[in-house]
């Protein structure tokens, strides 16, 4: 068409095209416009900028939501997964009841809330995070046979076969710790307080297995300590060592005897607090022997160290039976029934020398040992010391104070290895604590003689020789004899 104005061999980019499609015959081309025209354009830049918003809300809403898991009101957890909650519920559940034995529930509401508008820096639990946290907050409810006493729920079991078991091992139990050697029959164990069993919901943590209900009922708790005695060992030092008082360990241990510890014994370090008193009443029969007594007559042409057993004595015997009531191992009161005499005690008979030693000390004795005296006569560490310490070194000779004969030469318990020598006249002289004997009973000895030597036998600290000087059998300060 001749009026059009040609344009040939031209060509159009995009924005050439833009340009054209909106209406522009080229690049330095301008149109006036109108007021219609402009008030178009508004509106058209209003509708993107809508569209644009809208565009963006609808991408808000297409977010990852965020959940809050709560217990009991109170939040535990945040996820992104609106059922894990349950899943892990269930597991809890399903474990819980593995435990206990018996089927389950919550006693606790849990929920999962929709979180509006979540902080950027909300973090979430994964599945692990969120079932610890639900674990620490989450409570349980189950039936069991539960065990009151005097109307206190103690204990629950998972059936009542199991709840009857630890009635029957509470007493077995206590018959087989306080059964013991001898005749012994045990006629009535009963328990004191009203214990009762009955099926109820109750918290699962009640719940336990029918040894550890057995410990709470009767220690008051499940939990364990022993302590096996070693070489060395007293109560006290044990008891010292554990934080404890003697009297907690004879409380723990109610049937051990104080003085007869065992190496290997096992000892209970758990002073119990029993929920029951288990009381027994138990018949008891056992021989005891009753001692023979001793008659003696004197023979004055034998030494008093001399003597001649003309009959033998023997014990006699006789069988006791007796009722004994114990409280939880202890015994309460003991009561004799019968007494039956198997055989009559016979006395033993002697005859004892009272041929007087002729006197054959001095005046002047001599120092029985060169050494230091450590310890004097008299009232020491609230007893009184019948004598003098001599401190020397083993082996070194002890010498007769004074010229006697020896009356005795032997071991005696605290003096351990003793030589006596009786000088006459109703004096004494006494050596203790030797390692070593070089005189027996009835030789004559002369002042100065070696009679032993020093050592520390008996009761004793150290090496010394305790030295004694008796008149008529009353201890004298031996020092007064050399003034």
């Amino acid at each position: 068409m001749g009026s059009e104005r040609e344009i040939p061999n031209i060509k159009m980019d995009k924005g050439t095209y833009r340009l054209h499609s909106l209406g522009l015959k080229g690049f330095g081309a301008r149109r006036r416009r109108s007021p219609r025209r402009i008030r178009s354009n508004i509106f058209f830049f209003s509708a993107v900028l809508t569209a644009f918003l809208v565009f963006l809300l609808v991408r808000g809403t297409d977010a990852t939501p965020v959940y809050a898991v709560k217990v009991g009101g109170t939040v535990v957890g945040y996820t992104d997964t609106e059922e894990l909650h349950t899943e892990i519920v269930d597991l809890l559940v399903e474990a819980e009841g593995q435990a206990t034995g018996t089927e389950v529930v919550l006693d606790c509401e849990i929920t999962c809330e929709k979180v509006e508008d979540p902080p950027k820096d909300l973090t979430l639990c994964d599945g692990e995070e969120l079932a610890a946290s639900i674990r620490d907050k989450v409570s349980y409810l189950a039936k069991g046979y539960v065990i009151s006493v005097d109307g206190v729920d103690i204990v629950a079991l998972c059936s009542e076969e199991e709840a009857r078991g630890v009635l029957a091992d509470l007493r077995a139990n206590y018959v087989a710790e306080i059964a013991g050697s001898g005749d012994k029959v045990i006629e009535e164990v009963l328990i004191k307080e009203n214990v009762g069993l009955e099926p109820k919901s109750v918290s699962t943590d009640m719940f336990r297995n029918r040894e550890e209900a057995v410990r709470i009922l009767t220690r008051g708790t499940d939990k364990v300590m022993n302590y096996v005695v070693q070489r060395g060992d007293s109560l006290w030092a044990i008891a010292n060592a554990n934080g404890l008082t003697l009297e907690d360990i004879l409380k723990a241990n109610p049937t051990i005897n104080a003085d007869l510890l065992q190496i290997g014994q096992n000892l209970n370090l758990v002073v119990p607090d029993p929920y029951v008193t288990l009381a027994s009443r138990e018949v008891v029969t056992y021989t005891v022997s009753i001692p023979y007594s001793v008659e003696v007559t004197y023979d004055e042409s034998m030494w008093p160290w001399q003597e001649t057993v003309i009959q033998a004595g023997r014990s006699g015997s006789k069988e006791i039976t007796q009722e004994i009531i114990r409280e939880n191992g202890k015994e309460m009161s003991r009561v004799t029934l019968n007494e039956k005499l198997l055989s009559y005690p016979v006395t033993k008979k002697i005859s004892r020398g009272s041929k007087q030693v002729p006197p054959m000390g001095s005046e002047d004795m001599v120092w029985p040992i060169q050494g230091t005296i450590t310890s004097h006569f008299g009232w020491r560490w609230g007893r009184m010391h019948e004598g003098v310490d001599i401190g020397a070194k083993t082996g070194t000779e002890v010498l007769a104070a004074d010229s006697g004969m020896v009356s005795f030469a032997g071991w005696n318990g605290n003096y351990g290895y003793l030589v006596k020598i009786d000088h006459g006249g109703g004096k004494e002289t006494r050596y203790a604590h030797l390692s070593k004997m070089a005189v027996k009973t009835g030789d004559t000895v002369t002042k100065g003689k070696v009679i032993g030597y020093v050592g520390s036998t008996g009761r004793s600290t150290g090496p010394h020789l305790h030295f004694e000087v008796r008149i008529n059998g009353t201890a004298k300060n031996p020092l007064g004899f050399y003034e």
